[in-house]
């Protein structure tokens, strides 16, 4: 079972006992703390739920239907009542809901497909613009712009259903990884924390970049993806720049 299998089972049966989820727990640092995680958003909503009956509520109802005294303020709670319990199984039902939408996320995606490829980030080696365009014509791609520099790693890898190139920059010896997902283009630029690395997502002409690094501090991480998000915008849609490449 690799990480992204485990985070999809465990947004899909938190609770799940299967020695499959559990071997991989024991195996993987990140995939363990996101089950922690689950399981203490599992407790959570466990006690949400456990409302407790107020005291006398029974002996007050029997003795206004025997009386016939106070039938509108009852009638007033009970509505109150339904309408509190309608709100928190939407609530409940909403976070749920959410959580296994968040999990088929592409910053999601990707921060899950980063422990197979977490070798990737100790390459210091510079690789050749002749390998780098080769990463990218193994997609169909075709690069418009000069290519960044100190790029260490370039391999075509599936992340969830998207059909990636990954790449890793080293810039002032911070290792960042960036996925090119070409084919959509979608939303505005955002950075997101999770498990443990820093990301930002930022949309391109034809796909979207996701960088990642789990090394940085917020400060420097924002710089250094001001500088690749800036340099593979130019390298890919080929703004800024002359088209240096035809396959």
């Amino acid at each position: 079972m690799d990480c992204l299998e485990f985070r999809r089972r465990l947004a899909a049966e938190p609770q799940s006992r299967d020695a499959g989820l559990q071997a991989h727990r024991q195996a993987c640092a990140a995939c363990s703390a996101a089950w922690e995680r689950a399981q203490q958003g599992e407790s959570d909503l466990l006690a949400a739920l456990q409302v407790a009956v107020p005291t006398g509520l029974a002996e007050r109802v029997l003795l206004a239907q025997a009386t016939g005294a106070n039938r509108q303020h009852l009638r007033r709670r009970r509505v109150a009542l339904a309408l509190a319990a309608s709100l928190l199984l939407g609530v409940v039902g909403g976070g749920l809901f959410w959580r296994r939408q968040d999990a088929h996320s592409l910053p999601a995606l990707a921060v899950a497909h980063m422990p197979e490829e977490i070798h990737s980030l100790d390459l210091t080696r510079p690789i050749s613009a002749q390998a780098i365009n080769g990463g990218f014509a193994v997609r169909g791609l075709h690069l418009r712009g000069p290519l960044p520099g100190n790029v260490t790693y370039v391999h075509d890898c599936p992340v969830g259903p998207y059909l990636t190139v990954h790449l890793v920059n080293r810039v002032d010896n911070t290792p960042v990884a960036v996925l090119y997902v070409p084919g959509e283009h979608a939303g505005a630029t955002r950075n997101f924390d999770r498990d443990g690395w820093r990301g930002r997502v930022v949309p391109l002409q034809h796909g979207r970049l996701v960088l990642l690094t789990d090394r940085a501090n917020r400060r420097t991480f924002d710089q250094v993806a001001d500088t690749l998000s800036r340099d593979w915008r130019v390298a890919i849609d080929g703004l800024g720049g002359p088209r240096v490449t035809e396959l």
